[in-house]
């Protein structure tokens, strides 16, 4: 179990930092992107994707910090969030595809403006794919007990509530008041509970 554990903090501190940053950077300039060679954009992306697994990997143990041991409770609540976060992406994973997930309607002219994600998971809940990622990570987090992967885990999630902020921009500037329509309907993460 420890190996297990010990894999997963490595994957969180040295992987999942780069999405995180990747994707703040890709949507205020996406029209900038587009003027761009897609293949030379993703291969821009890769570099830097080598570069940071590269250097954090030099961190991995000061990263990682302080390791709590193995938790029962903890990894049985860790679990259920990666159940919660799977039965998201089965939902969600019929609607946004690997072209949209790599972000291709922001980086290439033939992608856009790309297509207004109003069914399915997307009736509920602007972001299913944002909301799986963070369920995931927190249920990594819980698993792992190991102090650093909290403290990534909880500065990954304001980081991607404020990637959600630019990417909103962005979809209101490629689908206009179509966008606005959806987003006064439709919440970003939770669904929404009337009481009768």
């Amino acid at each position: 179990m420890d190996t297990v554990r010990y894999v997963l903090a490595y994957i969180t501190v040295v992987f999942i930092p780069f999405v995180y940053v990747l994707w703040p950077l890709v949507h205020p300039f996406a029209n900038y992107w587009r003027k761009i060679n897609p293949k030379q954009i993703y291969g821009i992306f890769f570099l830097l994707l080598v570069a940071t697994i590269f250097t954090l990997s030099h961190f991995v143990e000061f990263l990682i910090g302080t390791d709590y041991g193995f938790n029962l409770f903890l990894t049985i609540a860790g679990v259920s969030c990666w159940v919660v976060s799977t039965v998201i992406k089965s939902k969600r994973r019929k609607y946004l595809t690997v072209k949209i997930l790599l972000g291709f309607p922001e980086v290439s002219k033939e992608g856009y403006p790309g297509k207004l994600l109003t069914e399915g998971i997307y009736s509920k809940i602007r972001h299913p794919r944002y909301l799986e990622m963070m369920v995931a990570n927190i249920g990594s987090a819980l698993v792992v007990n190991m102090l650093g992967v909290y403290i990534i885990v909880a500065l990954l999630i304001p980081a991607l509530y404020i990637t959600i902020l630019l990417e909103e921009r962005e979809l209101i500037d490629r689908f206009g008041d179509d966008y606005v329509e959806y987003s006064k309907s439709v919440p970003r993460f939770f669904l929404k509970i009337k009481f009768k």
